[in-house]
């Protein structure tokens, strides 16, 4: 299978990569991160160029993102609500994103983006939520450098194995939180605890 994509992918070229990374960002059930560690195996076997791949993945994933954020402010949580079935958008992967939202805006739409099923709903819940679209454009940009960096990277160091790594549930789960732990160290500081007995 990964052969018949990557033979897809090295015809279709950066214009494959962006289209895929864009349909990610909206929120499609599409694996954009197989795709992206193959433009990473492609970019090492001198099919792509890789700061160009990086950038193409990066206009695609940022317009997909702001078209999603851009659904949700103009059409509203009733219309999501309704029609976001189809693209796995539940009422109750709504609820449990904004109640993320709500906690921390930067560590959800930069950490939240990381997690199954609920990253494909960030852009929506944060149009909804009324955040700001710069800041919104700010925290994905910096998920999406996160995301597009090390996911090149798997796909051209660890070269034609890379596959069978990403296809290990234990390595997923293991980034993942990896991931989720380095977000709360960087953010510490910027969201301290409060004290219940604050003077």
């Amino acid at each position: 299978m990964f052969d018949r994509i990557l033979d897809i992918l090295s015809s279709l070229g950066l214009t494959g990569v962006f289209a895929g990374v864009f349909l990610e960002a909206i929120g499609l059930p599409f694996p954009g991160s197989v795709l992206v560690a193959l433009a990473g195996f492609l970019s090492k076997q001198g099919e792509f160029n890789m700061i160009i791949a990086w950038l193409v993945s990066l206009l695609g994933y940022m317009l997909g993102s702001i078209s999603a954020f851009m659904l949700g402010r103009c059409i509203g949580e009733p219309f999501i609500k309704k029609w976001g079935r189809y693209i796995r958008l539940t009422p109750e992967r709504i609820r449990k994103a904004q109640e993320l939202l709500q906690k921390s805006a930067p560590a959800y739409v930069i950490g939240a983006r990381f997690l199954p099923t609920i990253g494909n709903v960030t852009p929506y819940v944060a149009g909804i939520s009324g955040i700001s679209i710069g800041k919104f454009l700010i925290y994905d940009m910096v998920h999406a450098a996160l995301w597009l960096t090390i996911f090149l990277s798997v796909g051209a160091v660890l070269g034609s194995e890379w596959h069978t790594m990403v296809e290990n549930p234990r390595l997923k789960w293991g980034a993942i939180g990896g991931g989720l732990l380095l977000l709360a160290y960087v953010f510490r500081d910027l969201f301290p605890i409060r004290s219940k007995n604050k003077v």
